[in-house]
């Protein structure tokens, strides 16, 4: 039982935080067709970009207390035992189990049935102190992605259209339409990157409170359903575990917490950690390790990777045809 709803708490708090990078990436959209010039990009992008900055800034406070409010709850599902709030006040011994569903529910959108053992008091872990993130770097961040994926890409498009056109490869129609497709394409771009720095206050927080968590002994990567070869690549190692000693007896790798958190561009993936070595476990990376075995069999390197992009590609495929009913 407990490990169905944490199996559900995951699935819903990575939909959950997806939600919100969709909402400022359709946000950043949405301004780029209405600020930018398409024969002058980068000239008239400031405005474009400080509001882009606002919007990311704010939605990714809200990622950040998204994240904080579903990593009381699943640490409470799964030890019994909880942290305190991330916004600090007064300090309290227990809280109920159902107010930390409640909580949760709230900042993700999703309603809370209630349960029995919602008055269930679950121990707070007192001495657990909140990491103090970098916002100013993740701004400095933020400002760099939307920079280069939106004006800078842009500008290179109408550089190679206005030299098409000069050299005759494009007449007046043809530049007009790429124009429209690099406004479509750096737009696109932008609300990308827009939309991986919103998850990244969430995604840091995780990652940082979890990596100083003493009841917290590894990670696991979990995707959507349907993944790129990157990502599944990642989610099929399963748990990784904080030390040598803790792998060596549960039969696993130990972490390199970089390398398990990179992410690219309109990536939903989140990692989760792990409190003991028979808990809750992301079901799909056992799925995702199958298909590493079976598809990079007698291969190594390069090749083992390719084979896998291949394999990957083709149940993506596959899901595609099944969902459209072919």
């Amino acid at each position: 039982m407990a490990a169905d709803r944490i199996g559900a708490l995951v699935n819903g708090h990575r939909i959950a935080q997806g939600r919100l990078g969709a909402r400022v990436a359709a946000k950043v959209m949405s301004s780029w067709r209405r600020r930018i010039r398409p024969l002058a990009p980068a000239a008239s992008a400031g405005p474009w970009l400080t509001e882009a900055l606002a919007d990311v800034a704010v939605h990714r406070a809200e990622s950040e207390q998204l994240a904080g409010s579903y990593l009381r709850l699943q640490r409470a599902l799964a030890t019994g035992h909880t942290l305190p709030p991330l916004t600090g006040g007064p300090p309290e011994r227990t809280v109920p189990l159902g107010a930390l569903w409640s909580d949760y529910a709230e900042l993700s959108g999703t309603p809370h049935r209630p349960e029995p053992d919602d008055d269930e008091p679950v121990d707070v872990d007192e001495d657990f102190e909140w990491p103090d993130l970098d916002e100013e770097s993740m701004d400095a961040a933020a400002r760099t992605s939307l920079w280069v994926t939106g004006p800078v890409h842009a500008e290179r498009r109408l550089a190679e259209a206005e030299d098409d056109r000069a050299r005759g490869r494009l007449d007046d129609a043809g530049f007009l339409a790429e124009l429209d497709q690099m406004m479509a394409a750096a737009s696109s771009t932008a609300a990308g990157a827009a939309d991986r720095e919103v998850l990244r206050g969430g995604r840091e927080l995780v990652k940082q409170a979890t990596a100083r968590d003493k009841r917290v002994i590894g990670w696991a990567r979990v995707t959507d359903l349907d993944p790129c070869a990157f990502c599944a690549m990642l989610a099929s190692r399963g748990a990784v575990y904080k030390s040598r000693d803790i792998a060596v007896l549960a039969g696993g790798d130990v972490s390199n917490l970089d390398d398990l958190t990179k992410y690219h561009d309109m990536c939903h993936c989140q990692i989760v950690p792990v409190y003991s070595r028979d808990g809750w476990m992301p079901e799909q990376s056992g799925g995702w390790r199958d298909l590493w075995s079976e598809s990079t069999k007698g291969l190594s390197g390069q090749a083992a990777r390719r084979s896998f992009d291949r394999a990957v590609a083709a149940r993506s495929r596959s899901l595609r045809r099944r969902s459209s009913g072919r």
